[in-house]
């Protein structure tokens, strides 16, 4: 996807990479959305997956 070795993308999936902004990009073509799109869905998955303050 996106010229992206698989290896990496999976890093990426699992939060063991940090992608760069022109990475992000390439990524958010090729799934044919928005960067901001993707970010507000990784935004969103982050706080389900944040512990609770309670």
């Amino acid at each position: 996807m996106a010229g992206i070795e698989r290896s990496h993308m999976g890093k990426i999936e699992r939060g063991e990479h940090v992608p760069t902004l022109p990475l992000i990009l390439k990524i958010a073509r090729a799934l044919k959305c928005s960067s901001a799109h993707l970010m507000t869905l990784t935004e969103a998955k982050l706080a389900e997956s944040a512990p609770s303050a309670d």
